[in-house]
Parts: structure tokens; C-alpha cells; sequence
């Protein structure tokens, strides 16, 4: 099992490149509605799992809008090809291997009770956006039942084009999910979020679809397009 080393600097610096060149040049716009419990009570931040994306946009939204200390579980194999992820706060997860995978729950727990949030990709690979059902580990389950006053939070992230050059991005952060899990075993917890992730997520599709994101704020501004820079200069030409 891998272990975080965060570094303070390193976050810093690396919030700074993909905040101004990964993302402004990639996304037209980054949206977003919802927001994330504010209290001093460790978070299990759990998200859908569809592309490359999500680990820099977890790291983006820990250092731009949550309050906590932030870490993440990424696979054991990516850790190791990427290796400064450590310096970002993620920690390896390998369901593979029994023992590494106890000492991995048992220093997410530990973190929990430190008061942290965990980013948590509970479909444990990737998955087409589309993929349905959404089909969960017992990860997140396992950490509520040791860490139960935990808040978890659903968060559903949906790629699409829409009416520009480059990709939008909609995040969706759902409410605290702890109070429904209570009276629930592992396995329910996990089949009851599994439910609500994927139902979440469609209803995020469907308001997309149909041009109904009037609840959702611009996070960030991408750079402009080829076709904005083309109407600036028809339109200062026309002018001069």
C-alpha cells in the first residue's frame, strides 16, 4: 500500500497549472451546483468514474471549493506510473491484494477520523459516461460503518459539448446521504448509493439535455475560443 506524502508547495503549484493551462485550455466552461458541508466533520466525497479527467477535477475542486484537507484512493497501478499524485494526497487501492487492500481502508479510516475528505471513485475503473447500471464497490460502504458520522456526499460529473468549439463540464453536488444509511448493512449502503449516484446522474443528464442547468454557476471561464476570437476581429474590423 502507497501513502500520500502531500506537499504543500507542490499542491500549490500544480493547482496553478491545471487550474490556468489544463483546464482553461481544454473546457469552455466548468459549471457547477450544489456545495459541500462546510463543517469541521470528515467527508466521503464519492463520484462517477467515466474518463481521464476526474482526478484532476477531484484535486481542482479540493483546493478551489472544499474546506477540508483533502486525499483520494487511486488505483495502485496508476500510482505507481504517476507517482507525484503522492504529493497531491492520493493514497493506492488494490482490491487484488487482500492485505494491501485492508492497510489501505485502514488508513482511509484513519484520515476520516482526523477529520479529512476522501475522494472516492467507488466503480473502481473507469466506465463510459453512458454505462448503466452504475455498479459500485463496497469501499465507501466499509468506511461509513467504521466512520459513520462521515458526511457523504454524491457527486456526479457529466462531459458534453454543447453550442462551442470545447467540452463543458456540469458538476452536480448532491445532498449528505449519511442520515438515509444509518438503519442500513454494508451491502444495502452500498446498493442504496449506487441508486441514488445513477439516479442523480441521469437527472443531471436529462436537465443538460434539455438546456435546464438555470440552477448551475460558472466555476471557471475557459479561454476563447477560435470562433470568438474570429467574431472580435470581424467586429473591430467592421468598426475601424
Amino acid at each position: 500500500m502507497i501513502k500520500a506524502e502531500k506537499n504543500k508547495w507542490f499542491n500549490h503549484m500544480f493547482h496553478l497549472y491545471t487550474k490556468h493551462w489544463l483546464l482553461k485550455r481544454s473546457f469552455y466552461r466548468i459549471h457547477i451546483r450544489g456545495c459541500l458541508p462546510t463543517s469541521k466533520e470528515p467527508l466521503l466525497l464519492v463520484a462517477n468514474h467515466s474518463n481521464w479527467w476526474d482526478g484532476l477535477i477531484a484535486f481542482y475542486l479540493s483546493m478551489s471549493v472544499c474546506k477540508h484537507d483533502c486525499y483520494a484512493m487511486m488505483s495502485e497501478d496508476g500510482l505507481i506510473a504517476f507517482p507525484f499524485f503522492k504529493k497531491l494526497g492520493a493514497f493506492s487501492v488494490n482490491p487484488a491484494k487482500p492485505r494491501s487492500l485492508v492497510q489501505s481502508m485502514t488508513y482511509a479510516t484513519d484520515l476520516l477520523h482526523q477529520n479529512k475528505a476522501i475522494w472516492v471513485f467507488p466503480q473502481g475503473e473507469e466506465e463510459h459516461l453512458e454505462k448503466r447500471p452504475l455498479q459500485l464497490h463496497d469501499g465507501t460502504s466499509y468506511l461509513l460503518e467504521r466512520v459513520p458520522h462521515a458526511h457523504l456526499i454524491p457527486i456526479t460529473f457529466y462531459y458534453t459539448f454543447l453550442h462551442n468549439q470545447r467540452a463543458e463540464l456540469f458538476i452536480d453536488i448532491g445532498r449528505d446521504l449519511t442520515p438515509t444509511m444509518k438503519s442500513f448493512n454494508k451491502k444495502e449502503k452500498t446498493i442504496k448509493l449506487e441508486s441514488h449516484l445513477t439516479e442523480q446522474l441521469n437527472s443531471q443528464r436529462e436537465a443538460i439535455i434539455t438546456e435546464s442547468t438555470e440552477d448551475y454557476q460558472v466555476l471557471l471561464y475557459g479561454q476563447k475560443t477560435v470562433s470568438e476570437w474570429f467574431s472580435a476581429m470581424t467586429t473591430n474590423i467592421r468598426k475601424g
